[in-house]
């Protein structure tokens, strides 16, 4: 009898146990109630990410690509060339950023090759794709944007010779030289742009090494050189991969593989580039505050006007810009004086004046008269 009464009340406890098993709650829940849980978070109930802006300027393959774009805001007027590598890819999309809004009336071809340089001329011959370049496109200015991967040995009839040797130097300079002189006959602004450093110590020495034959052989040509290198170091000229963006805030500018840009990066690397280009295109027209075409009547040069010239409001800043081929007949007026020009459109400080307290000349020229010295 007690063996049937033990067998009876463990069959009669199983499914209490197993619902106690099954139970979410524990024995303290149980007994003082489940503790609060938040509801669930709805997924409309969701913070929206912080989304990238969408990516702004088209860079296109050809002057004739820009032209036909029907969706741009203004028709084209200045057709700047990018020339080079895998930077120069960036760089080129960088500088269709910045003129997207501000300059709408600049395109950006790009003419590059992601691992081209001027030492494999077997792999890519930039000497002939500059002839095309020159002989095909329409350009009002070239950027050239090459060296990160010469760091190659160089050969000539004479055997194979090291980065760094006398002979490499040689012949990568000469090359430069023949590139540059291609470019040139196209009567076209040339700008050389130089190499960043990186995050690899031994790369960033052999990019300023790089960096030191372009900035010579565009300085020989007479072509200017653009040097980034100031904008991606710190203060003790150690490679940085965050720092202040064009929008004034800290942003990663490089990306893990220490040689290219962020999107943020390459806008700020562009900025080097746009500044002298902005300063290209400004500078066809004749002073800071007149457009050619304007007939004032101008008097004698040399010979200071009673009354400044009336300034029309309604002519377009960018009226003058000419693309090549096209030829101005009107002359510039000359109603300026050169001490006026130097000051205003040359931006040279004027001459200074004996004894004036602004006149820091020293030593002190034969003309100056010490009007207070001791009188004896």
């Amino acid at each position: 009898m007690l063996f049937f009464a033990a067998v009876v009340a463990a069959a009669s406890f199983a499914p209490s146990r197993q619902a106690v098993a099954q139970s979410p709650f524990t024995i303290f829940e149980r007994l003082f109630g489940p503790r609060y849980q938040p509801e669930a978070e709805k997924p409309e109930d969701r913070e929206p990410k912080e989304r990238e802006d969408p990516t702004l300027g088209t860079v296109y393959s050809s002057a004739n690509s820009a032209d036909a774009d029907t969706k741009r805001q203004q028709k084209p007027e200045e057709y700047v060339v990018v020339i080079g590598d895998t930077l120069a890819d960036q760089l080129a999309q960088g500088l269709a950023e910045t003129f997207f809004s501000e300059r709408p009336e600049i395109a950006i071809i790009k003419k590059t090759r992601s691992s081209s340089g001027l030492v494999r001329e077997d792999f890519y011959n930039w000497q002939k794709e500059a002839a095309n370049i020159v002989a095909n496109e329409r350009a009002t200015a070239f950027v050239v944007m090459l060296g990160l991967n010469d760091r190659q040995v160089l050969k000539d009839e004479t055997g194979s010779h090291e980065i760094r040797s006398e002979r490499w130097r040689d012949i990568y300079a000469k090359r430069v030289d023949e590139f540059l002189a291609k470019l040139k006959e196209k009567g076209t602004p040339v700008y050389v742009t130089g190499l960043p450093p990186t995050a690899n110590q031994k790369l960033s020495s052999d990019m300023e090494y790089i960096n030191d034959i372009l900035r010579e052989r565009a300085a020989r040509a007479g072509m200017r050189y653009i040097d980034v290198w100031e904008g991606f170091v710190d203060e003790q000229g150690q490679f940085v991969s965050s720092g202040a963006a064009m929008d004034g805030q800290t942003r990663r500018l490089r990306v893990s593989d220490g040689i290219h840009f962020t999107r943020a990066g390459a806008r700020k690397f562009a900025h080097y580039v746009e500044r002298d280009l902005i300063r290209l295109f400004d500078s066809r027209v004749r002073s800071p505050y007149l457009p050619y075409g304007v007939d004032l009547n101008p008097s004698t040069s040399g010979v200071k006007p009673i009354a400044g010239p009336v300034i029309p409001l309604n002519v377009p800043l960018g009226q003058t810009r000419i693309l090549e081929g096209e030829t101005r007949t009107a002359a510039a007026p000359a109603f300026i004086d050169e001490s006026t020009k130097k000051v205003l459109v040359d931006g040279l400080p004027p001459p200074p004046v004996n004894g004036r307290a602004d006149d820091f000349r020293w030593p002190r020229p034969a003309s100056f008269e010490k009007k207070d010295a001791p009188q004896n």
